[in-house]
C-alpha cells in the first residue's frame, strides 16, 4: 500500500511555536492535511534557536509539509485575516497560552460561538481554565516526573529532550485527527490538552496508579530500573552497556556468570547496591564487546550506550531512509519514523518565513 492520507482536503491552522504545537501539526500534514503555519514576522521562536548553515535544526525538525503566512494579530487587519482563515479551515492547532487566547477573542467558549464547525486543539500547561504560562522543564517538575528520574542522591533530574512537549504533540495530533476522521461529527469540537497531565500519563505513568491506590514510589534511582534488579547501566573497560538482567528468568543465568547468590525479586530489590555492585564487579574490567557477546549468548537482553553519531550511523544502515533525508543543497529533511508495506511517509521540509510549502 502506499503511506496512508486519510486526511487529504483537511485544511488545519496552526498557531503555535516551539514543539508541542508544531508537533501535533506536523503529524497532521503527515497523513495529507494542508497546514498553514500562521508565524509573526520574525517567525516561530524556533527559528532563532541553535542549527546550521539551513538554520534552526530544532524549527526544522517540528515543521516539514507546512506552509508560512505572516500574520501580525496586535493589529486589526491581522486577527480578521486570522478569523478568515479559521472559517475556511476544518482545524486549528494552537499552543498559545489561554489568557492570550481570551485577547484575542480564540479561547473555548469564543470559538464554539464563532467558527462552531472548527476542531479546535488548544495546548496549555495546566488546562484551558488556567492561565498560567508552563514550558516542557517545568512541566516535568511539577508533576513529579523530575523526583522520580532523580540521581541516586535524590537530586531531581529533568530529561533534556523534551517529553512533555512531544507526548503532548503526539496526544493533540492524535486527538486532532481522531476528530477530523469521525465521519459521525457534524460540528466542531474544543480539544483541551493539559502538558501537566500528559506529562502525568506519560512520565509517571504506573506510579501515578502506585500513588492513587496509596503506594508510595520508592527513592530516586539513577539509571537504575525501578521494578527489576541488578538492572541498568554498568561500566566496561572500554565504555557502557545497558543489562536488564533483573528479572528472575534472566537472574538465574545472569547470577552465576557474575558470582551473584541465588535471591528472589523482592531480595535482590532490597539489597541492591549489593547486586549491582556485583555485576559492576565483573562488566568493569571487561571489554564492552566481549560483555554483550556474553549477554547474547544467555540471552539477556542488553545493548551499548552509544554516541548519538554511532547510533544515527547504525539505524541508517539497519533502516534505509531512516533518521532523515539529504537535499541537494545539503540540508536534511527528519524523517518519519514508520514505515507502510515498506514504504515511508516523504516529509517536506520546513518553510521559510512566510513562504509556501517547500518541494521535497
Amino acid at each position: 500500500m502506499t503511506a496512508p492520507q486519510p486526511l487529504r482536503g483537511k485544511r488545519v491552522i496552526e498557531l503555535a511555536q516551539f514543539i508541542a504545537g508544531p508537533t501535533a501539526a506536523q503529524l497532521l500534514a503527515d497523513f495529507g492535511s494542508e497546514v498553514v503555519k500562521v508565524e509573526t514576522a520574525t517567525g516561530d521562536g524556533s527559528r532563532h534557536l541553535p542549527g546550521t548553515a539551513h538554520g534552526s535544526v530544532y524549527s526544522r525538525s517540528f515543521n516539514t509539509s507546512k506552509a508560512s503566512l505572516v500574520i501580525d494579530t496586535r493589529d486589526p487587519a491581522g486577527r480578521a485575516h486570522l478569523d478568515e482563515l479559521l472559517s475556511g479551515a476544518d482545524a486549528l492547532v494552537c499552543n498559545v497560552a489561554p489568557g492570550a487566547l481570551k485577547r484575542l477573542a480564540l479561547d473555548a467558549d469564543s470559538i464554539r460561538q464563532r467558527f462552531p464547525h472548527l476542531v479546535a486543539t488548544l495546548i496549555s500547561g495546566y488546562g484551558q481554565q488556567d492561565e498560567r504560562t508552563c514550558m516542557d522543564t517545568i512541566a516535568q517538575c511539577e508533576s513529579g516526573f523530575a523526583w522520580l528520574n532523580g540521581a541516586e542522591d535524590g537530586t531531581p533530574r529533568v530529561s533534556t529532550s523534551w517529553p512533555t512537549d512531544f507526548f503532548s504533540g503526539l496526544y493533540a495530533g492524535l486527538a486532532t485527527a481522531m476528530a477530523l476522521a469521525d465521519g459521525a461529527r457534524t460540528e466542531g469540537c474544543i480539544v483541551d490538552i493539559a502538558m501537566m497531565e500528559v506529562a502525568t500519563a506519560m512520565l509517571l505513568g504506573p506510579a501515578a496508579l502506585l500513588i492513587s491506590e496509596g503506594g508510595t514510589p520508592g527513592a530516586p534511582t539513577g539509571n537504575r530500573d525501578r521494578a527489576s534488579c541488578p538492572s541498568g547501566i554498568f561500566p566496561c573497560a572500554d565504555g557502557h552497556v545497558y543489562i536488564y538482567g533483573g528479572l528472575d528468568p534472566y537472574w538465574a543465568k545472569l547470577g552465576p556468570l557474575v558470582g551473584g547468590p541465588p535471591a528472589s525479586l523482592p531480595e535482590r530489590m532490597a539489597q541492591s547496591a549489593l547486586f549491582e555492585g556485583t555485576v559492576s564487579a565483573w562488566t568493569g574490567n571487561r571489554p564492552q564487546a566481549a560483555v554483550l557477546a556474553e549477554m547474547a549468548r544467555l540471552g539477556i537482553p542488553a545493548g551499548p550506550v552509544r554516541h548519538p553519531s554511532d547510533a544515527l550511523a547504525l539505524i541508517r544502515a539497519t533502516r534505509p531512509g531512516a533518521v532523515s533525508h539529504a537535499l541537494a543543497s545539503g540540508e536534511h529533511v527528519p524523517a518519519f519514523p514508520a514505515l507502510f508495506d515498506g514504504e515511508r511517509l516523504r516529509r517536506r521540509p520546513a518553510p521559510r518565513v512566510g513562504g509556501a510549502r517547500r518541494d521535497a
